[in-house]
């Protein structure tokens, strides 16, 4: 499997406070990596470091084997957790937009028709569902095909049924890409990630396949991940 992206001793302070502190991963792909954690684990941030959106305090980034210098945007997807919001714009004009961003030929059409949403194009963005809305985004984000997406917390504030829906597509997706993505949510990890990143209070705890956790924790997959729910709801450390 090849080496899709890496961080090696990656830190990032804001004044006083280390949102991340010495985080060295590699993953290869294509697989759905999870990178799990409670609210104000530092999750956002690595992703805005490997999206290129933030620059880190100390440490490295690799992208598909070398530094994202210039950054590889053809072959990235990002969905941020607040996306772009116009007044006003119409699901098809949101699908225009990025399509004449990422210069694909028939992307609007592509767009609307991988989130299923062909027949709502001249609704209005704000007036769809939250499932509707994360299909639009994420159709959005890779109409261009990329190798790599980036999606934080995709599927937060979403009902069980959309939930369900978005995370079989999300395994679809993860077949010909590696899909990078944050969540608190343990139950969702479980079922869905081929790669799972612990991460608490700006540190790794734990990563690895989800067999390779569960061996290395005595191979009783319920008795560990309930372990890391309770350590994860308190916001203290992974022992």
């Amino acid at each position: 499997m090849k080496e899709v992206l890496a961080t090696r001793a990656l830190t990032k302070r804001f004044g006083d406070v280390t949102a991340l502190d010495d985080v060295t991963l590699a993953i290869g792909g294509p697989r759905l990596v999870m990178i799990l954690g409670p609210n104000g684990a530092g999750k956002t941030t690595l992703l805005d470091i490997l999206e290129g959106l933030a620059e880190p305090t100390s440490g490295e980034v690799r992208l598909f084997g070398g530094a994202p210098s210039p950054y590889p945007r053809r072959r990235v997807g990002v969905v941020l957790q607040k996306e772009l919001s116009l007044d006003r714009i119409s699901i098809g004009e949101y699908a225009e937009l990025f399509a004449a961003i990422y210069e694909v030929d028939g992307g609007r059409e592509k767009i609307l028709k991988t989130a299923k949403l062909e027949a709502r194009a001249k609704v209005a963005l704000d007036r769809i569902s939250g499932g509707e809305a994360q299909r639009l985004f994420i159709a959005a984000a890779q109409v261009h095909d990329p190798d790599l997406l980036f999606l934080d917390e995709p599927t937060a504030h979403l009902d069980p049924q959309s939930k369900a829906d978005l995370g079989k597509w999300l395994r679809e997706l993860a077949t010909k890409r590696t899909v990078v993505m944050t969540t608190h949510d343990l139950a969702e990890a479980d079922v869905l990630s081929d790669y799972v990143v612990f991460l608490v209070r700006g540190r790794v705890k734990a990563h690895g396949t989800r067999e390779e956790i569960v061996a290395d924790r005595g191979g009783v997959p319920a008795a560990f991940f309930h372990h890391c729910a309770v350590r994860i709801e308190q916001g203290v450390e992974v022992e």
